[in-house]
């Protein structure tokens, strides 16, 4: 059995799930670790979450473990914005690791950029073709959720008139940093609420364009809405106390438009406390309209609080293969073959 070489740049909550994923995999090696986190700098890769032993120390400097010899580099980096709030800094990281001539798998939201960012798109796959490698960006949202499951499931339609993904999460006990954007117990009169509108829009609204082009639609406009949910009573997250009234939760919907109709949505939640407060209620729905009528599908379990990175973390990792061996330049899932679990 080939054995792929990996290195995981950042440790958080998906570089975690990653990591044990690796460990699990007969096909897959573990050869690197990168994180900036002194508490993890280091320590074994694997010892840092409990988990056994991997061999590799963890370390902090990104051109070092592009010396090792590996095939793929997992990038589970924070993601980085400029000063007019694009994904340039990011981007930049990604082309040096592809420079190295290695593999990049991502669940950045650098996804389907030939629409949303084409100057993006244009650097990275460029960068990927003058050194032989591949660069593609999956997760869970955006990627297998939105867009891969959706776009499949509506190979079982004769015509599709509408798609409608529905999803969501419980950040009550998620301590990653970028928790604070949603502004949990502040005042929501105080809150820039339009910023992160545009902001959570950026972050999802490519794989909205990617199920739009994908089913045939052309968008003429691209509606954003955002609601806004305040606590019913006080609440306790993992991070502190959030008081009655204050901000507890917000939906947002990006819809593709063609002639003033809805064709392609995707709805989102982000909320604390779910188990207390019900509103906004979180969803993991497709529904697709056309030929037959409707079709209707739940996905339950699919981001639970204990294990929430899994789902995010796992298409990256079975897909290493496909990436490794398959063509370079800027790659999309759906362009792959079907993605399985790795052994």
């Amino acid at each position: 059995m080939k054995k792929y070489k990996v290195i995981v740049w950042g440790l958080g909550n998906v570089g975690r799930a990653a990591i044990r994923m690796i460990q699990d995999k007969e096909s897959l090696e573990l050869v690197g670790a990168v994180d900036v986190d002194p508490k993890k700098v280091g320590k074994d890769a694997g010892e840092i979450f409990d988990f056994p032993k991997t061999g590799i120390t963890v370390i902090d400097n990104i051109d070092d473990a592009l010396k090792l010899d590996a095939d793929v580099v997992l990038d589970y980096t924070p993601l980085v914005r400029d000063e007019k709030g694009g994904f340039t800094p990011s981007a930049e990281g990604i082309c040096k690791v592809l420079k190295a001539k290695k593999n990049v798998i991502t669940t950045l939201p650098i996804y389907y950029s030939q629409v949303t960012t084409p100057d993006l798109y244009n650097m990275i796959n460029d960068a990927a073709k003058e050194n032989g490698v591949s660069y593609l960006p999956t997760g869970l949202l955006p990627g297998a959720y939105a867009s891969y499951i959706p776009t499949v499931l509506a190979g079982l339609m004769g015509k599709v008139d509408k798609i409608v993904v529905q999803s969501g999460e419980d950040d009550q006990h998620n301590f990653s940093s970028w928790v604070k954007v949603f502004g949990y117990g502040m005042d929501p009169d105080k809150f820039p609420q339009d910023r992160l509108k545009m902001g959570i829009a950026s972050y999802y609204v490519s794989g909205v364009y990617e199920m739009g082009e994908r089913l045939g639609f052309k968008f003429d406009d691209m509606k954003i809405e955002h609601e806004c949910f305040t606590a019913p009573e006080d609440l306790h997250p993992i991070f502190g106390t959030v008081k009655k009234g204050t901000i507890s939760g917000h939906r947002f919907t990006m819809t593709g438009m063609v002639n003033g109709e809805e064709k392609v949505s995707l709805v989102y939640v982000h909320k604390i406390c779910d188990d207390v407060a019900k509103t906004p209620e979180i969803d993991n729905k497709i529904h697709i309209e056309g030929i037959p009528k409707t079709l209707d599908i739940s996905i339950d379990g699919m981001m639970p609080l204990d294990e929430s990175y899994v789902t995010s973390a796992a298409p990256s990792v079975n897909v290493i293969p496909m990436v490794v061996d398959g063509d370079s330049g800027f790659l999309q899932a759906l362009d792959l073959k079907v993605v399985t679990p790795l052994k």
